[in-house]
């Protein structure tokens, strides 16, 4: 019942042209990363290739080449910056049409005249949610691959694509956690506007206020190089820097930079640390889905504007 649920709901989201929407916005996402990364390639080398020719004239050796200990996999490091903040998007509104389709159309009363459970259902929608984001970034893995080809001149290496693999399923863990809040706020709201701004609400929590908080550093960090004005105090931040480990949207860009060995290296051990917050509160989530749908009314159909 859990796979016919699933299967369902990936021909719906088929059916309505969704899946080819999201799947071209990842594809044209990692398309965009590449020939960024690719540019930036092409501009460092062609400003080295004049330095050498500069200091080849004036009889002084030419340093070494930018490129020949730079990881390979670094040219797709604005993956790590697109998923959780395209990406993300892109999971809460897979989430939130999973459960308002069958709540705006009436299916899921039908569904529940039959012997379903109320389990076996949001598991159903859980793994059509999972399958689709698989897909998606399974099609993207390809697109990677072959601008990692393209711009390094050579045929990625079986660590490389081993870890490219990885770095995919972490965005796959990722993207989960934000496709279960979709799904939550639907079953905790009786509005459909209500519960995607109530996703989208979560999503700048964890993605902007959260990280800020964390992160230790003066609020016009950014802006300012001035790291702590004397006129300004860092007592809070300095005890809200002890909750980063928690911060699963700092934890996926540090793991990814581990993945990717655009950071310094660290043991897998500390690595795998990094992952724990991500699977907790995907554990979290998709547990209180489970206790969520078993109080939801589906005798009547979600308010839609």
């Amino acid at each position: 019942m859990i796979a016919t649920i699933a299967g369902q709901q990936i021909v719906s989201l088929r059916r309505q042209r969704i899946f080819l929407g999201l799947l071209a916005t990842f594809l044209v996402m990692t398309a965009l990363a590449g020939v960024i990364g690719w540019s930036s390639h092409n501009t460092i080398v062609r400003a080295y290739d004049e330095a050498v020719r500069v200091l080849a004239a004036a009889g002084k050796p030419a340093p070494p080449n930018p490129f020949t200990h730079k990881p390979p996999l670094s040219l797709l490091s604005n993956m790590a910056i697109y998923i959780p903040l395209i990406g993300a998007l892109v999971a809460l509104v897979l989430g939130h049409l999973s459960m308002t389709d069958d709540q705006s159309s009436g299916i899921g009363r039908l569904v529940f005249s039959r012997p379903v459970s109320r389990t076996s259902y949001v598991l159903g929608k859980m793994l059509g949610a999972g399958a689709v984001i698989a897909l998606i970034l399974a099609a993207s893995v390809v697109v990677s691959a072959l601008s990692l080809l393209v711009v390094n001149g050579v045929v990625p290496s079986i660590e490389e694509l081993g870890r490219l693999c990885l770095f995919y399923l972490l965005a796959w863990l990722y993207l989960m956690v934000f496709a279960l809040v979709g799904m939550v706020t639907v079953l905790m709201t009786r509005r459909q506007s209500l519960a995607l701004l109530s996703a989208l609400g979560v999503w700048l929590v964890l993605t902007f206020a959260v990280p800020q908080f964390t992160s230790g550093a003066h609020p016009t960090s950014s802006l300012n190089p001035v790291s702590q004005p004397v006129s300004t105090s860092q007592a809070f931040f300095d005890v809200t820097a002890k909750a980063r480990p928690y911060s699963v949207s700092e934890q996926y860009k540090e793991a990814s930079a581990r993945i990717l060995q655009t950071a310094g290296a660290e043991s897998t051990f500390e690595t795998v640390k990094r992952v724990l917050p991500i699977v907790v509160l995907l554990g979290g989530l998709g547990l209180l889905a489970v206790i969520l749908v078993r109080r939801h009314d589906y005798s009547r159909s979600i308010a839609g504007e």
